[in-house]
């Protein structure tokens, strides 16, 4: 957080393969000139404040094991601390997606049936694209019957997908390439999809 110059940092652990659980990382001194609104009888402390009663600990021991798994990519028995094995791990992750996600890329723009969204040079492993003459979710339908899992629709980008114009007509299609993806999937995607250009 101090590299990044942040006051606070919110996170998703279900982003990065755990529950659906959000946490805000802050100084805590920072917290305490920070009052929620919260129901008289919980707690002034912080963080307790700004938790919502009961902690849902069944999830939270899986962010545990999500962060355990993760670290655990750069192999257990390297004697470093988790955290030296988690950052390595999750470079070496990034790096293994983006390789991947260059492949998806590069394979999308060489068909002329697809139309693919998003041009930025630093991005998540995401691609989000359409197929002429059919619907996003005519698209997902098509790779679902190929085992091949996608998520359609807007996406809760709900104002992007208006700017782009593809809102009315379903907005697009979301593929996301994680650690565990490798080239086969790539190719088997890319194979689906221009099967629905013939």
């Amino acid at each position: 957080m101090r590299e990044l110059g942040a006051d606070f940092y919110a996170t998703s652990a279900y982003k990065w393969c755990g529950p659906h659980v959000g946490a805000v990382a802050a100084d805590p001194a920072l917290l305490r000139t920070l009052t929620p609104d919260k129901l008289v009888p919980s707690p002034d402390s912080v963080p307790e404040r700004f938790e919502w009663g009961t902690l849902p600990f069944a999830d939270l021991a899986g962010v545990t094991a999500a962060v355990d798994h993760l670290a655990a990519l750069a192999g257990e028995s390297s004697g470093r601390p988790r955290r030296q094995r988690l950052t390595a791990a999750m470079t070496a992750a990034q790096a293994h997606e983006q390789e991947l996600f260059q492949a998806l890329l590069g394979g999308l723009a060489a068909m002329d049936h697809v139309t693919s969204y998003g041009h930025a040079a630093r991005r998540t492993a995401t691609a989000y694209f359409t197929v002429a003459g059919r619907t996003p979710g005519q698209v997902a339908g098509h790779l679902a019957d190929r085992q091949i899992n996608v998520w359609n629709g807007h996406n809760y980008a709900w104002e992007l997908a208006g700017v782009l114009g593809i809102r009315e007509a379903g907005s697009a299609v979301r593929a996301g390439l994680v650690h565990y993806n490798d080239r086969g999937d790539v190719d088997r995607l890319l194979t689906a999809v221009a099967e629905l250009g013939r």
